[in-house]
């Protein structure tokens, strides 16, 4: 009777050792094709930089900045107000804030085209 339970016992072993053999293979494939993937992720994203590096490198450094503040613990959400901040015109004299608002008036372009195409 023993002799049955250990065979049963060999076979119930060996079958649990096939199917975590089977699962060590899904898992292998699965990494593979994880890290296939990863490559081809890192790949795509080298030839961006190199191409954003030759037509914009000033941003470049900006996206490097933000990548280490970033990276060091900074919230996206706060980064990403910053250039809009950055970008808004900073003790503009007065005249240069009238010309701009004309110029944002319906019409306008078109009416000071008009004259100046009269003129010629």
């Amino acid at each position: 009777m023993s002799k049955n339970l250990d065979e049963a016992s060999l076979e119930t072993l060996q079958q649990r050792l096939l199917e975590e053999l089977e699962a060590q293979q899904r898992l292998q494939t699965e990494l593979t094709v994880a890290l296939e993937s990863e490559r081809n992720l890192r790949l795509e994203n080298d030839l961006l930089w190199a191409y954003l590096q030759r037509k914009h490198p000033n941003r470049v450094n900006d996206a490097k900045g933000l990548l280490k503040r970033i990276t060091e613990g900074s919230d996206l959400a706060v980064e990403l107000q910053k250039p809009e901040e950055a970008n808004a015109p900073k003790n503009r004299s007065l005249r240069k804030r009238v010309r701009g608002a004309l110029g944002k008036l319906p019409g306008v372009h078109r009416a000071y085209h008009g004259l100046k195409n009269r003129g010629k």
